[in-house]
């Protein structure tokens, strides 16, 4: 389990949407040749959210990326190939379409989903690169996707200071830092 991801989970809960964490997807060996991975193991999404009021289910990347360069646009463009591996939901379209495709499928086989549920993608990020947020989040936009940057987190981390008692880690070290 991620610490950042735990948080990004909270993050999207208190918007509103029921998360799984860690969300394997089973893909075919078949799948993986089309990618172009053979060996690939499981596909693992970082965030798996759903908005039942908006029937959105959204797959989450999300990089904290603290103490580092952060996320830059190069990496999530896929401009700079070395990096872009790491940000194959967003980088790969052949990935994004297999994925999506198989985790619709198990979803709507569980009952999670239905047919008509639409499928959006997001990164959250705890650390963007000098100067490169407009550029990601202008870049995200007009792909229809979604960017949660480093201020958004944090804003809503520090509301949950004020929530009031839960016996959840991450309110509660709000709590313990935030308030006086």
């Amino acid at each position: 389990m991620n610490a950042f991801e735990t948080i990004v989970k909270l993050f999207l809960e208190e918007k509103g949407y029921w998360v799984r964490q860690s969300v394997k997807v089973a893909i075919s060996k078949e799948d993986k040749v089309a990618i172009g991975t053979f060996s690939m193991p499981t596909p693992e999404i970082d965030l798996v959210a759903l908005n039942v009021k908006e029937n959105e289910l959204l797959l989450i990347e999300a990089k904290s990326l603290l103490g580092s360069y952060g996320v830059h646009y190069e990496a999530v463009s896929g401009e700079d190939p070395k990096d872009a591996a790491r940000y194959k939901l967003f980088t790969n379209s052949r990935f994004r379409q297999v994925v999506t495709r198989q985790l619709k499928k198990q979803y709507q086989d569980r009952g999670l989903i239905r047919d008509d549920t639409r499928i959006s993608y997001a990164l959250a990020a705890g650390h963007v690169h000098s100067g490169d947020e407009a550029k990601i989040a202008d870049y995200f936009s007009k792909k229809g996707w979604v960017l949660f940057t480093p201020a958004q987190i944090k804003e809503t981390v520090k509301r949950l200071s004020k929530k009031g008692w839960e016996d959840d880690l991450i309110t509660m070290t709000a709590q313990l830092i935030l308030n006086e």
